[in-house]
This record gives structure tokens, C-alpha cells and sequence, in this order.
């Protein structure tokens, strides 16, 4: 078996094709991506097609491409060393070969979970949304300090400090909401008040920052607690 993480992440990815829609209640998207890989050689890449039902990632198809020419004659998959390849088609002076890595299947499903957080975020957080959907509750510029909420769903707040998103909840843990993340970071209290990393937004951290700070107004009351 190989690990996936080793090759591929969401650093370098490209959604092909992506559809959703309701069924029996339940939100379907249907996405095929191709991933990059920037580590062992440009000349693999992986194509995946799997559905996300609800906060469920179902894999359908998994595929590593291998790219050929005359200058890069076939040579084994520098991923497996595999040299059974399904030649797939040929696109101008490349042939494209198919086989499969045997990659592992929860690093696969985990790193599926991270690009449609990712997708998610790009959707979610444009200054138009941000606009829209969520409000300031609280903003310190000079310390880069802001608390944050989802006006669409209730009880969610967010708090930035020390470069991180953290979920806030000043009426216990078990208040803590977020539609990003899986919430596994650890909790931490301070004065009273219950934080945890959010993993999903912390990287885009600078992104909601400016997006807070180039907004046309602010709610009233946002400089102190």
C-alpha cells in the first residue's frame, strides 16, 4: 500500500468537473479533480471522482496518469514501480497511461475532506459573502485581534489571535459550532471563555482578516469586548 500524503495534497489540485444537488433530503456533490504531484516526478499525476453526501466522502474512482513522449520514453510508475499501464489516450505529442498506486484509502478520503473545505472557503469567504453572511463582533486592529460570526447559522462564533481561527464559545464546550472542520483540536479555556483551532480556517486567517478590515461598516460596538 502507498501513502497517499506522501505524493499528494491539496497544494496543487484542480477540480475537472463538479455537480451538486439535493436527493432525499441530502445535499450530492459529485466532483472529479486531478491532483498534482510536485514531489517524485511531473510525470504522475492522480485523477479521482468521488461524491460528498452530506459530510460523507464516497471514493468512486481512483487513477494514476503517467505522461510519455519521446523525450520522456515509458519508463515504471516512480510512485508503486508499476509497469502494467493501461494506455488511456493521446493528447498532441503525450501518451497517457492509467493504473493504480494502491493508495491508502483513509489518506485519500482524508485529503478529499481538506480540498472540499478548501472549495468550500474559496466559495464562502469572498468579500461578497462575507458581506452577506457573517458579522463583526468584535475587532482590534492594532493587536490583529477580531471575534467574528455566522449570521446564518446560530451560536457559531469565531475569534483570530496569535495568526489562528479559533471556534469560541462563552457558554461551554458543547457550544463550540463549526461547518468547516471536524472540531479534534484541542480546547482551551481562557477567562471563562472555551477556544479551538479551527484547521479548516486558520490557514485563509490573512484572507478573513482583510476581508474584516475592508468592510464597508461594521456592527456597532466591534472595537472592545
Amino acid at each position: 500500500m502507498v501513502n497517499f500524503n506522501e505524493f499528494f495534497t491539496i497544494s496543487s489540485y484542480e477540480v475537472m468537473e463538479h455537480s451538486s444537488r439535493k436527493e432525499n433530503g441530502k445535499n450530492i456533490d459529485e466532483y472529479e479533480v486531478m491532483l498534482y504531484n510536485e514531489n517524485v516526478s511531473q510525470t504522475e499525476n492522480v485523477m479521482i471522482k468521488f461524491k460528498k453526501v452530506s459530510d460523507e466522502i464516497a471514493v468512486e474512482k481512483v487513477q494514476t496518469l503517467s505522461y510519455f513522449n519521446q523525450q520522456r520514453p515509458k519508463h515504471p510508475c516512480k510512485i508503486c514501480g508499476s509497469e502494467v499501464m493501461v494506455k488511456e489516450n493521446s493528447t498532441g505529442e503525450l501518451d497517457v497511461y492509467a493504473h493504480n498506486c494502491s493508495f491508502n484509502d483513509e489518506e485519500i478520503e482524508d485529503c478529499l475532506r481538506e480540498l472540499v473545505q478548501n472549495e468550500l472557503l474559496q466559495d464562502g469567504f469572498t468579500q461578497e459573502e462575507f458581506e452577506r453572511n457573517y458579522g463583526v463582533n468584535y475587532r482590534d486592529d492594532s493587536n490583529k485581534e477580531y471575534g467574528f460570526y455566522d449570521a446564518q447559522q446560530r451560536n457559531t462564533f469565531y475569534t483570530i489571535f496569535n495568526d489562528s481561527v479559533y471556534h469560541t464559545s462563552y457558554a461551554g464546550p458543547q457550544e463550540l459550532r463549526c461547518k468547516f472542520c471536524g472540531m479534534d483540536e484541542e480546547l482551551l479555556v481562557v477567562d471563562g471563555a472555551f477556544y479551538q483551532k479551527c484547521t479548516a480556517l486558520t490557514p485563509h486567517t490573512n484572507r478573513i482578516i482583510h476581508m474584516i478590515e475592508a468592510r464597508k461598516q461594521n456592527e456597532p460596538d466591534v472595537t472592545k469586548r
